[in-house]
């Protein structure tokens, strides 16, 4: 499964203007943060979703600071997988991690790319990958101890 949270046109338009992708990032990250901060996830996905988008568009363009860009690209990531891990969409998280990890390995390929500080964004993303499994497996375990007490309980009716 690919997520995805910006339209064909959105995307095109932000592509198209780089005052309007910062501008749009930014809308998303401060509304999806303001909506973690009081504990909404749900409400934050979207933002942060559309945030994430734009800062891998914004990641590919030549003419902005690309330390900056991988800042803000790798930050948005791990802003969204922790609100998915948040809301036990594990799976998401995930896909969200890997799909920042695919890119900034990317970025690492290019020529006059300082490889320190995008090493130290993958770093954080593996961080993040670590604490989405162990999430998923404390979820796994707790279901299936659930699972099994059901099962029990059935048996012994």
């Amino acid at each position: 499964m690919k997520l995805q949270f910006l339209c064909g046109n959105h995307r095109l338009e932000l592509e198209r203007s780089l005052p309007k992708a910062m501008q749009f990032w930014k809308a998303g990250i401060d509304t999806g943060q303001f909506y973690c901060d009081h504990l909404l996830w749900l409400e934050a996905i979207p933002h942060l979703g559309c945030a994430f988008e734009t800062a891998e568009i914004l990641l590919s363009n030549s003419t902005i600071d690309h330390e900056n860009a991988c800042k803000r690209f790798s930050d948005t990531a791990l802003l969204l997988a922790s609100t998915f891990t948040n809301v036990i969409r594990i799976a998401d998280a995930e896909e969200v991690i890997w799909m920042a990890i695919n890119r900034l390995e990317r970025e690492l390929s290019q020529k006059g790319v300082k490889a320190e500080w995008i090493c130290h964004h993958l770093s954080n993303q593996y961080v993040e990958l670590e604490h989405a499994f162990t999430i998923h497996h404390q979820v796994t375990r707790s279901d299936r101890r659930l699972s099994g007490g059901l099962d029990s309980l059935v048996l012994l009716h």
